[in-house]
């Protein structure tokens, strides 16, 4: 998985806004599971916890969403509870309903929430898996930059070590993420012993990418 974020003193690049985009702030517990296709207690619990959901709608249609942290949130395929130093946000949890694809509703979305906080944070996270060239796309999109790739290693949550996660370290400290100088795993699919679904092959191979760490055989035993 690789880690990315964003301040708020960067001037965010330009996003064209689709056809018929509205944005807001969601509270509409049976609106957000149907969407993530979880249950409304869930819904409930993140916001309980602090976490604000996002609904994107193409023409008054809801189109896409997406959540945001503002004191801790869980990390599922790393087991590792994130929390966040203060005025750090953790966007999470976003995806666009298959129709709405391709129309640039991703980036759009993150940078409304960026825009939406920004008078009350200065930094915001975000996470993708590697072979999700699709949200790499829209992250970068909105202004994100690579901080390095997230692995575990020995059960503690690793970050390879780069010019940025060197300069990001004591909000990495604090996120209890250790900079690390050894090779990465290439995708958590592989080497992620927390994933709930796992494919049975690398998910390296379609892309062409060389797999470090892959435990495939040992975390299906």
């Amino acid at each position: 998985m690789s880690l990315y974020t964003l301040t708020t003193n960067q001037t965010l690049p330009y996003v064209p806004s689709p056809a018929g985009l509205t944005i807001e702030e969601c509270t509409n517990l049976e609106l957000l599971a149907f969407m993530a296709n979880t249950s409304v207690q869930d819904v409930i619990k993140r916001i309980a916890n602090d976490h604000i959901a996002f609904v994107a709608y193409i023409h008054n249609v809801p189109a896409a969403f997406g959540w945001m942290a503002r004191g801790k949130a869980f990390v599922g395929e790393l087991n590792h509870e994130i929390i966040l130093p203060l005025r750090n946000r953790y966007l999470w949890n976003f995806r666009t309903m298959e129709a709405f694809r391709g129309r640039g509703i991703y980036p759009a979305l993150l940078q409304f929430i960026i825009r939406f906080e920004q008078g009350k944070a200065d930094t915001f996270w975000i996470i993708h898996a590697p072979e999700n060239k699709a949200s790499l796309k829209g992250i970068q999109k909105a202004g994100f930059n690579l901080v390095g790739q997230l692995y575990t290693s020995q059960g503690i949550t690793t970050i390879e070590a780069t010019k940025q996660s060197h300069a990001k370290r004591r909000q990495l400290d604090e996120m209890n993420i250790t900079v690390s100088a050894e090779n990465p795993a290439s995708c958590w699919n592989c080497s992620s012993p927390y994933l709930k679904k796992r494919e049975a092959q690398c998910c390296c191979l379609p892309v062409k990418n060389d797999c470090i760490g892959n435990n495939l055989v040992a975390l299906a035993s």
